[in-house]
């Protein structure tokens, strides 16, 4: 068993409100988990509660922060064009508040991606997209 895989497993199940007591046992399972073997070598009762647990980590993550939660669609953001070109773009790659601050046209992103080690194609291509649409002086400035 890895214990760091564990740890870490039963932390992110905890901290998205997992009970205890499931989240321990998933963590378990995932800590147990063996590539070499068919499905990770988890029996059926293990990937029953590996399914239980999916919700709590769908419900946040570190990309996921609920920046985008009031909003329906993405008409409703205050610059659309900004947020479709970089939610499609980076979304998955950067977390969702760097990606809104950067729709908002702010710069402080950058700095913040490249200190997380986002790969730097991706923060290249954020500076494209920004680029574009300050020529288009998209915010008015």
């Amino acid at each position: 068993m890895s214990d760091n895989i564990f740890f870490e497993a039963l932390n992110a199940l905890t901290n998205n409100g997992c009970p205890q007591e499931l989240a321990h046992s998933a963590a378990s399972i995932v800590a147990n988990d063996d590539p070499s073997k068919p499905d990770l070598g988890r029996t059926p009762e293990d990937q029953q509660i590996i399914q239980q647990v999916l919700p709590y980590l769908q419900h946040q993550t570190w990309y996921s922060t609920g920046v985008y939660d009031g909003y329906q669609t993405i008409d409703e953001t205050p610059h659309p064009l900004a947020h479709g070109q970089f939610l499609a773009n980076l979304g998955g790659l950067v977390p969702d508040h760097l990606i809104f601050a950067l729709a908002e046209g702010e710069d402080y992103p950058f700095g913040v991606m490249q200190e997380l080690g986002i790969d730097p194609d991706v923060i290249e291509r954020a500076e494209s997209i920004q680029s574009r649409l300050s020529e288009m002086d998209y915010w008015g400035e």
